[in-house]
């Protein structure tokens, strides 16, 4: 059914290079019907490119990002992430559906664009989110990547040159600058292509229309990247961050309640299921348990939200098990995911207005704008205990390991919001893992069987295919980027 929404013509790297090498751009020219569409429209291309990024994104960061990031534990002793071991294989199939989904988007934009039919703005404004949402996860998973010269197999480009990753970040502001201003025109969707946005068009009956969520939901990932790439501000990103949310604040409306998350409609109605909808339950949690990070850092908070992530151990208790354990010493598996899980709709998180309030408690912390940082980070947490449908346990908010004090320091403080921000981002693609190797927050567990010299990964090697096929520019990458390894750090995290 998916397939059925796609072009004729999709071109990851892989891809196109096989493509265009079984054929002439002579051939091509001369076997193209001019009555025919060059580009299928917005609506009909739009809600199955999203699909298949959010469950792409729930496939692999249930494997990467949760072992990588101590959510979870497999007791697969072949399966070595939690040990920091990953081969080249693992990066395939991110690289292959962001590429072809930005191939995709980048078609939405265009379609609209020659079209020109009502709510073509809107349209345009949300392809260049999901555009810079894709640029993000491919330049923070693997560093210096095609972008620019990306998705343009129509044009013959088969072999894309890297770009450094400041300058795919300064073209992905770019997009977010330009999305807000197209989505400032308000231009409304017509109704029948109100369900062909998967995240808003579904509440659009209520106080915000679609192209108003979609500005907000801009916004805010606008934030979470400038602050990401904060520490070097060589695009001044510091002044960006509080003109959005001070200076200029009525021109770049961000997400206000959780009315505003970002979240992929699964109606749990084929097409439009959630990656694990069909999984067995032993493929979901038989052999992978929460780790023990996860589950003592929820019973030392008497977190409620426990009940709704994990299974219990035994009557009464929830256990983890240990990340990093020895080849060979395989630890039992204690709680597991719930299989409910499976179906929950908020799995389809791109981004919601917790993680907004973290994001915005650390900038003030930092001085970068105003407003108290504890006030956004008790927001960002009560937030979060809504979005899960769960109250938090009385005095919950009093405890040392929650409430900021007097004698807290700046990394103190840091923890606090970092753990709380971990558990709001739960399932959200590679967020985790990018924000534990930028700020070092929260503070992860080594186990003894970890390897990698101790070092947490920085990025995941290039795929074969793009090695093997775009060689030659791959080579030029590495001049700049460095050593293709698990270990070369990323631009904002250097």
């Amino acid at each position: 059914m998916k397939n059925k929404f796609k072009n004729i013509l999709i071109y990851s790297t892989f891809a196109t290079s096989i493509l265009v090498a079984s054929c002439t751009k002579d051939f091509i020219e001369k076997n193209t019907n001019p009555n025919e569409a060059t580009f299928a429209s917005p609506q009909s291309l739009f809600a199955p490119s999203v699909l298949s990024i959010v469950n792409n994104n729930l496939n692999r960061g249930f494997r990467i990002n949760g072992e990588l990031a101590q959510v979870t534990v497999t007791n697969s002793d072949s399966r070595e992430i939690h040990r920091y071991e990953i081969k080249t294989t693992e990066s395939n199939s991110s690289w292959q559906n962001w590429y072809t989904e930005l191939t995709n988007i980048r078609d939405v934009y265009k379609s609209a664009e020659i079209t020109q039919q009502q709510g073509y703005q809107t349209w345009q404004g949300m392809s260049l989110i999901m555009d810079a949402y894709l640029g993000s996860l491919l330049t923070d998973v693997f560093g210096d990547v095609p972008y620019s010269d990306a998705a343009k197999g129509r044009d013959f480009e088969i072999s894309p040159k890297f770009d450094t990753q400041k300058f795919v970040y300064e073209q992905i502001f770019e997009k977010l600058e330009k999305a807000n201003e197209l989505l400032k025109t308000n231009a409304q969707l017509p109704a029948s292509h109100l369900m062909s946005d998967p995240l808003y068009g579904s509440i659009y009956k209520h106080t915000r229309t679609s192209p108003e969520h979609w500005r907000r939901f801009g916004n805010s990932l606008y934030l979470r990247l400038l602050l990401r790439a904060s520490g070097n501000n060589e695009l001044n990103q510091i002044a960006k961050i509080k003109e959005i949310v001070d200076t200029k604040a009525a021109e770049y409306p961000i997400m206000e309640s959780n009315a505003d998350n970002a979240i992929f409609n699964f109606t749990n109605v084929v097409p439009f299921v959630t990656e694990f909808y069909n999984y067995r339950d032993l493929d979901f949690n038989g052999d992978k348990g929460y780790s023990e990070f996860f589950i003592n850092t929820l019973v030392d908070l008497e977190d409620t939200r426990i009940a709704k992530w994990a299974t219990q151990a035994t009557l009464g208790v929830y256990s983890g098990m240990r990340s990093g354990y020895a080849k060979g010493n395989v630890p039992e598996i204690g709680s597991k995911l719930i299989l409910d899980l499976k179906t929950d709709i908020r799995l389809g998180n791109l981004m919601n207005y917790s993680e907004l309030q973290f994001i915005l408690a650390e900038a003030a912390l930092k001085g970068f704008i105003s407003g108290s940082s504890e006030n956004y980070y008790y927001r960002g947490i009560q937030s979060s205990f809504q979005y899960w449908n769960v109250d938090p346990s009385p005095g919950y908010f009093e405890q040392s390991s929650v409430k900021p004090s007097s004698q807290d320091n700046f990394n103190d403080i840091m923890e606090k919001i970092h753990t709380q921000r971990f558990y709001a981002m739960l399932f959200t693609d590679f967020q985790q893992w990018a924000e534990i190797r930028r700020t070092g927050h929260p503070t992860l567990p080594i186990g003894p069987g970890v390897e990698n010299q101790g070092r947490y990964p920085s990025r995941l090697p290039f795929p074969p295919s793009t090695i093997s096929y775009n060689r030659a520019n791959y080579l030029e990458a590495l001049k700049i980027m460095g050593p293709d390894d698990i270990n070369t750090k990323v631009w904002w995290n250097k």
